[in-house]
C-alpha cells in the first residue's frame, strides 16, 4: 500500500516537473509579433490621438493601451539619445506630443526630418500627464515601425 502512494506521488510530480518544463521552454521560444506585417486595430492622426487623451486620458489609455495603432502626424523632432531613436510627433503649437522609442533598421528611418508628415505604426505603452504645465503631455509607443506609402 505504501509503495502504491509513492508511485502515485513520483508520478504526479514527474507531470508537473514535465508540464513546467514545457511550459517554461514554449515561454522562452516565444517571440515578438513583427509590426511591419501586422495590421493595426486603429489608424489614427497624432492631433486626434493627443486631444483624446487630453480631454479623459483614463477612457483613451483603456481604449488604447497595449494595442498596435498606426499614427499620422507632423514630425516634432528626431531624439538620437539613449542608444536608441525615438521620433517625437506634434503640432509645433502644442506642447503635447507622441513619443515612438523606433525599431530599426535605422536606415529607413534615417530621412525622417522635422516638419515630414509621416505614418508610424506602433504599441502605445502609456501617457505621461504634465503636471507643471511646462514640459507639455506626452504619449508614449515602443517598438515604432515607419510605414512606407500611408
Amino acid at each position: 500500500m505504501a509503495t502504491r502512494k509513492r508511485i502515485r506521488l513520483f508520478t504526479g510530480i514527474l507531470l508537473l516537473l514535465c508540464g513546467l518544463f514545457f511550459y517554461g521552454y514554449f515561454q522562452y521560444q516565444r517571440t515578438n509579433q513583427d509590426l511591419k506585417l501586422a495590421t493595426p486595430d486603429q489608424t489614427l492622426t497624432a492631433f486626434t490621438l493627443i486631444h483624446e487623451f487630453a480631454g479623459d486620458d483614463t477612457l483613451a489609455d483603456k481604449k488604447y493601451r497595449k494595442r498596435v495603432l498606426a499614427v499620422r502626424g507632423i514630425v516634432k523632432s528626431v531624439d538620437t539619445t539613449n542608444n536608441g531613436v525615438s521620433v517625437i510627433l506634434g503640432d509645433s503649437l502644442q506642447r503635447a506630443s507622441i513619443r515612438f522609442s523606433m525599431e530599426g533598421p535605422w536606415n529607413e528611418i534615417s530621412d525622417i526630418q522635422e516638419g515630414m508628415i509621416v505614418s508610424i505604426k506602433g504599441i502605445l505603452n502609456g501617457y505621461s500627464k504634465d503636471q507643471t504645465g511646462l514640459l507639455g503631455d506626452e504619449i508614449v509607443f515602443n517598438r515604432g515601425v515607419l510605414i512606407r506609402n500611408p
